[in-house]
């Protein structure tokens, strides 16, 4: 099939130490990056498991075998990942966090979303969510500095989940073009997809930060330390963002795949 991606997909099991070591702010003492990850780490497990079946549900109309194969990748690497990070929700909770009522709501959104969209855009909200993933994945591993002063633990779990992204970042939209999904209907979802994320992620991270009592004022001021620090990379994130609206977009064309496997050896995660 043309498009597809031909490198493997492993899947990786990493082991990670959830352990009371993790601090409350583990991402550089800054409670709002902190959070901000935290929110959208929270999302992750009941996503990820949409985009596996969202993706999977057409294995048997699929009959170009190289994409079969990386389907299998893609789902293997994407339970683990929801696995994982469901994991870490322990943490969260032995720290003090109500996270419990956000999660319910959550899941009965996305289920109710699940129910509602044909089988068509659900791989389209795949495929563009997809790309906001591989996105961030691609500046975290391309700019290591980013994740300077991040608590180890915190930060495997980070390098490991990117480079899997950017591993399997072209699969869902492969199975997306193999099914014939139209060009309106891949940007209606690319636009469904980022107020979803936009939406559910400000309010887990506004939760957060409200638990902690973190005042306006301050949440303004860490924001505007990390931004100043990178600015570089939110110029990059919001020109790799925009390249979905091209028609002849396809996430193979932005590739970080080496550096991904550099940063995985870094943190210790082999093949």
């Amino acid at each position: 099939m043309k498009g597809t991606v031909q490198h493997s997909i492993p899947v990786r099991q990493p082991e990670f130490d959830f352990s009371d070591d993790i601090p409350r702010y583990w991402f550089g003492d800054n409670p709002v990056v902190t959070h901000n990850f935290n929110g959208y780490n929270l999302l992750f497990p009941e996503f990820e498991r949409f985009f596996v079946r969202s993706v999977v549900y057409f294995k048997d109309q699929v009959k170009d075998e190289t994409l079969l194969e990386q389907m299998k990748g893609f789902a293997g690497q994407e339970i683990n990942h929801a696995q994982a990070h469901q994991a870490y929700f322990a943490v969260l909770e032995r720290q003090g966090y109500k996270i419990s009522r956000l999660l319910k709501h959550y899941q009965n959104y996305a289920r109710r979303l699940e129910k509602m969209a044909s089988p068509k855009l659900r791989v389209a909200l795949t495929a563009a969510t997809e790309h906001y993933t591989s996105t961030i994945a691609g500046i975290l591993v391309s700019h290591p500095e980013i994740l300077e002063g991040v608590h180890p633990t915190m930060k495997k779990l980070l390098v490991w989940h990117s480079a899997e992204e950017i591993e399997h970042r072209s699969v869902a939209f492969d199975v997306m073009q193999y099914m014939g999904v139209s060009y309106r209907m891949r940007i209606a979802a690319f636009l469904m997809a980022s107020l979803d994320t936009l939406l559910w992620t400000g309010m887990s991270t506004l939760m957060l930060l409200w638990q902690d009592r973190i005042s306006p004022w301050q949440i303004l001021r860490y924001k505007f330390q990390h931004s100043n620090k990178f600015r570089h990379t939110n110029k990059q994130m919001r020109r790799t963002l925009l390249t979905y609206f091209r028609k002849d977009f396809h996430p193979s064309q932005v590739d970080f795949l080496h550096e991904a496997h550099e940063q995985l050896k870094q943190v210790g995660i082999h093949e």
